[in-house]
């Protein structure tokens, strides 16, 4: 991704950590310039100087958040490779990385509105879609050590997944851990067939 996260300024990681904060309480429409000076406290026309249009800024946000989900999805990838066909393991590694974004709500609501944001945004679309083909590919390899080898079943696993992260949302906070858990859980064990746990 570009521009990687490592690479940012640490004025450019405050920029974008506020727009990200912005557009998940605000909205698409929410994202300006201003209001990311205000939520960084920094005098106002900073973030111009460094994304001189909306457009730009945007498209920095959607790079930084891919980013940073594809980091997570890199390293869940590399946590289920020591443990092939481990459903126990797989359900909760991915719980435990649901959970995480869970305790991370902006840049949670950041992704879902830079989502509904891609449909009419190719270029987004194409940062959006890198990072998903992460999360697919290390889906196919879990499934794949399970003998589970399909990317149709990755690709419907993922859009589940992404359900799940959706409604959870919706749920009171004292019950998303849970939710989440037993979610992935009946997801894992759909797609395993008779060799899933009960």
């Amino acid at each position: 991704m570009t521009p990687a996260d490592q690479q940012l300024t640490p004025r450019r990681r405050t920029i974008l950590g506020a727009a990200t904060s912005v557009l998940a309480q605000q909205g698409n429409r929410g994202l300006t310039h201003r209001a990311v000076d205000r939520q960084a406290g920094l005098p106002e026309g900073t973030s111009s100087a460094y994304f001189r249009t909306r457009g730009a800024l945007l498209g920095a946000l959607g790079d930084f958040v891919a980013h940073r989900l594809a980091a997570d999805v890199e390293a869940l990838g590399e946590r289920l490779a020591d443990c092939p066909g481990d459903h126990e393991r797989a359900v909760a590694e991915v719980s435990g990385l649901f959970s995480q974004w869970l305790e991370q709500p902006d840049l949670l609501m950041a992704r879902l509105e830079l989502t509904v944001a891609a449909t009419r945004d190719t270029v987004l679309a194409e940062r959006f879609h890198l990072w998903r083909e992460d999360l697919v590919r290390t889906v196919h390899q879990v499934l794949a050590g399970a003998g589970k080898d399909g990317r149709a079943s990755a690709e419907t696993l993922v859009a589940a997944l992404d359900g799940v992260l959706l409604a959870s949302l919706l749920q009171p906070v004292g019950t998303r851990q849970d939710f989440v858990a037993e979610s992935v859980e009946q997801l894992l064990a759909g797609l395993g067939g008779d060799d899933a746990p009960a």
